[in-house]
């Protein structure tokens, strides 16, 4: 029964240290979280740091032969760690070609990430289940609810996405019908499979909206 009481007390004292750091982590995430904050603009001045090193970039895909070659999974370059939690990778097309680069923080369920092509910077915000969208430090697109929004007051649709666990192949409709299938990452069998199958031609603003679809499936991974 002592011993009994001993381990229940233990427990207690280990739940309590659990919630104790996760109150604290959830504080310091919403202050450094905050796009309002000192501490976010610092933040995204030391992940613009990491990428300045980067190696040449070919230019992002915009049209159907360039978007069906993109990677569906980004290569992580730089793992997490406990003194220094910022992570760094990079997109790539099934040929290894190097398309965008990214450095990302996380804190519980929000993170941060930003990705620079040859030609733009993207900043995208994820908390939960919605993520802000910057583009060359303005604000660019909402996703929520699977739906790509426009910034703005209009809140135009972007893209609607169809994801379902049971298929590898997610939908994805612009304008009138489905432009695109985004590759489930849960259920691809090549090592580097492919992100994305075109169904029609696509505009280069459509392009861009699948290469942002993109990049946040991978975040997910």
């Amino acid at each position: 029964m002592a011993l009994f009481r001993l381990l229940f007390a233990v427990f207690l004292v280990g739940v309590f240290i659990t919630g104790f750091v996760y109150f604290i982590a959830s504080i310091i995430g919403g202050i450094v979280f905050n796009p309002e904050s000192r501490a976010w603009k610092e933040m995204l001045a030391k992940l613009r740091a990491r990428l300045k090193s980067a190696p040449p970039l070919h230019a992002p895909p915009q049209d159907a032969d360039a978007l069906s070659q993109l990677s569906l999974k980004p290569k992580i370059t730089k793992k997490a760690g406990w003194r220094q939690p910022i992570y760094e990778g990079v997109y790539s097309t099934i040929y290894q070609e190097p398309v965008l680069v990214f450095a990302g923080q996380k804190s519980g369920k929000t993170a941060v990430l930003v990705a620079r092509s040859s030609e733009r910077e993207y900043v995208f915000r994820q908390k939960g289940k919605e993520t802000e969208i910057w583009r060359d430090g303005q604000p660019y697109a909402v996703f929520v609810n699977n739906n790509l929004l426009a910034a703005g007051k209009q809140s135009r649709l972007l893209a609607q996405l169809e994801p379902d666990a049971e298929l590898r192949q997610w939908p994805v409709l612009i304008g009138q019908g489905e432009a695109a299938t985004l590759a489930n990452a849960e259920r691809a069998i090549s090592p580097i499979p492919r992100a994305l199958t075109l169904l029609r031609p696509v505009q280069p603003e459509e392009a861009e909206v699948l290469l942002v679809l993109t990049v946040m499936q991978g975040m997910k991974g």
